[in-house]
């Protein structure tokens, strides 16, 4: 079984609400569902799993991606836009999707808020002594965004 070392960060530029530089550094097993790798991210920034999210190939324009992972397409109801192709999130696995070092993807999240987030793959180990099927937070740098602030 492989493990993924993978790196989250916001785009502050991107931010729905005001947001800082914020990095985590995540290793999941490569058997990991996109589906599962987004929960296992939303859980390392504190948000809810609430909204749904996709995965595109352009982390730095979405619109021009040619390839997609969206929860939509897992119940037929996405739509592509020309020239895209449209996967969804519950069968690619991260060791497919994520199958080189370097790989980069950007991660929506909530189609009302549009959190952007910038995931990169760091590295790719084998583990043959835990054999861990779960996610494991490795470390966090900055001000992790808050999904839902109090205006007070």
């Amino acid at each position: 079984m492989s493990i993924h070392t993978i790196e989250i960060k916001t785009q502050p530029a991107l931010c729905p609400l005001p947001c800082d530089d914020y990095t985590t550094i995540l290793e999941v097993p490569g058997s990991f569902s996109l589906a599962d790798l987004a929960i296992a991210i939303l859980d390392a920034i504190g948000f809810d799993a609430d909204h749904a999210f996709e995965f595109f190939d352009n982390p730095r324009n979405q619109y021009a991606s040619k390839v997609r992972y969206s929860v939509f397409a897992d119940h037929g109801e996405d739509d592509p836009e020309e020239g895209q192709t449209v996967h969804g999130v519950g069968e690619p696995q991260v060791g497919e999707v994520f199958a080189e070092q370097g790989t980069a993807l950007g991660f929506l999240f909530d189609y009302g808020d549009n959190w952007i987030f910038r995931v990169t793959s760091l590295g790719i180990a084998d583990d043959t002594k835990t054999k861990s099927k779960k996610a494991r937070q490795v470390s966090a740098v900055g001000t992790p965004p808050v999904q839902y602030p109090d205006f007070g």
